[in-house]
Formats: structure tokens, C-alpha cells, sequence
């Protein structure tokens, strides 16, 4: 049988126990006077703070507050509640029994009779220590956050290299300190003009098609390209940007850096262009060879031929400098890989100048003039210092060919032994000698019809230096250049 509307009103009121829910609602209830006195509160409230109900009646509500909730509550909350009837969302500290404080917010409703005077103000009070302790862990993340943020930004700034950071589309949104320093710039300017004004001219084209092609097809960047240094010189760089992409694949960011990588650039074409030196160099005497022996081949038949012995000689001719040529490349390679091995005896070192210049002395069109004391003996590497002496001499020949005269001086004082060799040749630019020593470095004199591999100084410079020597030059244009190298006294045992 159904039940009446007034039978089921009396069933759910039968269900409700209204005190039951005021004492033990989530949320503390309380009313106070509008002096502020406490005049009702329920259970909830007094089990956070640890009171008894008789503890609490007729104490005033401000009484529950630390000194600044307490300034706050007469100052705004009173007077808010008698004029605008309510109070919404306002944060106070309680404080329990114990001492401890509990966050709490607070709205209030007020209780007017029928003419409008306040009679009481009813207050609900919510616990906040949660959202509390979210806010100060949202706020310890926050300055984790910013402290991590400047850390890598202070390490951004240590490194050598230019690091960036750009949007989706490519707009720079951060640059380290190098950054700044190479383009001269605050930081601030971060116009896509003002980053190509940077970039040479002939890479640039490349450069924006490279990125288009990353953006287009979702692939990171990789490039290389020259940037104008503060200097107004351009640099090779390697520029090099990855995608970040979030939860669901989408680009949100670019991570960039920009390595100087000239000095690799130069050592590269400083090896090609030696490698195509190396080539044409020994390309030039195998194939003079070439010619030689085919026309020998042509006359082995008649060994009476006059021109046998000339071709025999200019065969001789070729193959030593093919051996020289040979020679210098395993040098340098010894060099590299740190194996120039030393092995010093006693030398006679104006005994070695001597044997050294012998066959050029067969040469009607040089003099040499060897000056200096018979006597100074040297612990040396004999066949090494006779490369450096043989070298020197050749080089005087080579690029000094209307010096008619080569002088080579062997003097000694109390710390060292010297040896000077002399022409009276063109001379070097002064802009030039501090590069002579340095590998694949060419003199390019336009004198001369000589170029080779740009090894024979800088081979020289190491043996000297195995030898714990000095090796240098000196030249004044027009009238004439001086190479020389010297070798500690305490190597000298007369």
C-alpha cells in the first residue's frame, strides 16, 4: 500500500536529526554576539581545537585569534558583517588548546529581527590546512623551480658556446651570456633580422631553407654557418637546434646551441689543400720519371746513345725528390703520433756543416762560406741536425735564387751554440716569420719557381725542440733573411 505525501514528510523528518548534523558537520559552526562574544558552537570546531563546550561559551571569538588575526577581525570583519550582512572567503589562524594554529577560512552570515538590528553572526569555519599546505608546497616548487631556472642559466653563461632557446615558430626567448658577448648585443634583441644580419651572406639563403625544411618535416636542425664576430670577421659555426615536444607530440620549443668550430674548419682545408699540394708535388717528378724512363726504355738498345747518362742523372734527380718529398710525410707523421726518436752522439758540428754542403758546392752558382771554430762538438742526433742544416741551405737556394752567396756561421758562448745560415736574397714579409715554423705553412714566393709541402721548418722546429733547442728567423725585405737554431751548453762537451 502507498504511502501518503504527509506519511512520507514524516518519514524523511523522522530520518533527519538536525542537532546531529549542526554539531558533527564537516565544517565547524559557530555564532557570536555583535560584541563578539561566542554564544553557540558545535562539536566539529571544538574537536579541532581541543576545548570543551564550557571552555568556550562566552569567550570572545577574537580570543581564539594570534594578535594580528585579532587586529584583522575588528578592524574588517566586524565591520563588514554589520554592513554588508555577510563575510566570504576570509583567512584567519585559530588557535588551539595546545598552542598550535590551525588555518582556517571563514564566512559569515548575519541575524537581523525584523527592523534590521543584528542579533547574532552565524559563522561557518573550514578547515584550510590543506589548501594551505598546497599553497606553500606550490610555493616551495615555485622557487625550486626558479632556483633550478637560474643554476642552469648561470652554467649556460660558464660554457664557450652561444646556447638559445626559441619558440614553435622560431623566435628566440632566451640567450646565454656568450651569446651577448659574440654579437654584441643586451640579450633583449631577439628579431629574426637582427640574428640574419649576423649570418653571411651566402649562408643565409641556406640557413632559412635548412629551417623550413625542420619545420616542415619535424626533424631537428643541423648546419653549418658562418657568423660575423665582433671583430667584423666571420666564423664557421656549427648550428645545431632539437625539437621539445609535450605530452601529445606537439612542438612547443627549440633547444639550440651555436659551436665555434673555425679553427676545425681551417684545419680541414689547411689538410685538403696540403693533400692537393702533396698530390701535385709528387705528381711533378714521377712523371718527369715517367717520360725518362720511357725514353730509356726507347734506347736500351744503343748504349752508346749520348743521351743515356744525362737521362740516367735527371732519373736520379727525380727519384731524390720523390725520397724527400716521402721523407717529410713520414716525418710529420712520426711527429703526430709522437715518435721522432733522438739518438744523441758526440758530433763535430763544423764537421757536419762541411760534409753537409759539399755536393752543393758542385753547384757553380752558389758560394758557401762556412765560418766558425773547427773544434765545437755538440751531443746531438747527427743525421737530424744534419736535415735541419740541409734544409736551411735548400731553402736558401729555393726561394733566394739570386743570392749568389750562402753564409752559415757556427758560434758559441757560455749557454749555447749557434748556427746562422745567411742569404742575400728577396727577404719575407715581416707578417710572414711568425708562421714559417708552423705546419703546411708556405712562404709563396713569387720569385720562385719552388713550392713543396709546407714540412720542412716545421719538421726542423721539432727536431730542434727534441733537442730542448730554439729555432727561429729573421729577414729584412730587400736585403736578405737568416735562419738559425741553437742548442743548450750543457750538450757541449769539448
Amino acid at each position: 500500500m502507498e504511502q501518503s505525501a504527509g506519511e512520507q514528510q514524516e518519514l524523511i523528518a523522522s530520518l533527519i536529526d538536525a542537532n546531529e548534523l549542526y554539531q558533527n558537520a564537516p565544517c565547524g559552526y559557530l555564532s557570536i554576539t555583535p560584541e563578539g562574544k561566542i554564544i553557540k558552537i558545535n562539536q566539529t570546531i571544538l574537536r579541532w581545537l581541543g576545548f570543551d563546550e564550557s571552555e568556550i561559551i562566552g569567550r570572545k571569538f577574537i580570543s581564539l585569534l594570534p594578535k594580528g588575526g585579532q587586529m584583522h577581525f575588528e578592524m574588517f570583519f566586524m565591520p563588514l558583517a554589520a554592513v554588508n550582512k555577510s563575510v566570504k572567503e576570509l583567512s584567519y589562524e585559530i588557535v588551539r588548546k595546545d598552542g598550535t594554529v590551525m588555518p582556517v577560512i571563514v564566512n559569515s552570515a548575519s541575524n537581523l529581527n525584523k527592523d534590521g538590528k543584528l542579533l547574532a553572526i552565524n559563522t561557518v569555519i573550514t578547515d584550510n590546512t590543506e589548501r594551505k599546505q598546497y599553497e606553500k608546497d606550490l610555493l616551495q616548487a615555485k622557487r625550486t623551480a626558479e632556483n633550478e631556472k637560474k643554476q642552469l642559466q648561470f652554467m649556460a653563461d660558464l660554457v664557450p658556446e652561444i646556447i638559445w632557446t626559441a619558440s614553435a615558430r622560431g623566435r628566440l626567448e632566451y640567450v646565454n651570456a656568450r651569446f651577448c658577448q659574440y654579437f654584441e648585443c643586451d640579450g633583449l634583441e631577439t628579431r629574426a633580422s637582427f640574428i640574419l644580419s649576423k649570418v653571411h651572406a651566402v649562408d643565409r639563403t641556406s640557413l632559412l631553407k635548412t629551417w623550413s625544411q625542420s619545420l616542415s618535416l619535424g626533424t631537428d636542425l643541423k648546419t653549418e654557418v658562418r657568423l660575423l664576430n665582433p671583430n667584423g670577421g666571420y666564423e664557421w659555426h656549427l648550428l645545431r637546434a632539437a625539437r621539445f615536444l609535450d605530452e601529445e607530440g606537439k612542438l612547443t620549443n627549440w633547444f639550440g646551441t651555436c659551436l665555434n668550430i673555425n679553427d676545425h674548419v681551417g684545419e680541414l682545408k689547411k689538410k685538403d689543400d696540403f693533400i692537393n699540394i702533396a698530390s701535385h708535388e709528387l705528381k711533378t717528378p714521377i712523371t718527369s720519371l715517367k717520360a725518362v724512363l720511357q725514353l730509356l726504355d726507347r734506347l736500351k738498345l744503343t748504349p752508346e746513345n749520348k743521351m743515356i747518362p744525362g737521362l740516367i742523372e735527371k732519373a736520379n734527380r727525380n727519384i731524390n725528390k720523390v725520397n724527400v718529398l716521402v721523407d717529410d710525410l713520414l716525418n710529420a707523421s712520426q711527429i703526430n703520433e709522437g715518435r721522432l726518436n733522438i739518438n744523441k752522439t758526440m758530433v763535430d758540428l763544423f764537421a757536419l756543416v762541411n760534409d753537409c754542403v759539399q755536393h752543393i758546392r758542385l753547384d757553380s752558382r752558389f758560394e758557401i762560406i762556412i765560418s766558425g771554430d773547427p773544434g765545437t762538438n755538440v751531443l746531438a742526433d747527427e743525421p737530424r741536425i744534419e736535415q735541419v742544416v740541409v734544409n736551411f741551405i735548400s731553402n736558401a737556394m729555393k726561394y733566394a735564387p739570386e743570392s749568389k752567396q750562402i753564409l752559415i756561421r757556427i758560434s758559441r758562448d757560455v749557454e749555447v751554440v749557434l748556427v746562422e745560415v745567411m742569404d742575400q736574397g728577396t727577404g719575407i714579409a715581416p707578417e710572414k716569420l711568425p708562421f714559417l715554423f708552423d705546419r703546411y705553412f708556405q712562404i709563396d714566393n713569387k720569385g720562385s719557381k719552388y713550392s713543396g709541402l709546407g714540412l720542412g721548418l716545421y719538421i726542423c722546429a721539432e727536431i730542434i725542440k727534441g733537442h730542448d733547442g730554439q729555432i727561429g728567423a729573421e729577414s729584412t725585405p730587400g736585403e736578405g733573411s737568416t735562419f738559425w737554431f741553437k742548442l743548450p751548453s750543457k750538450l757541449i762537451l769539448n
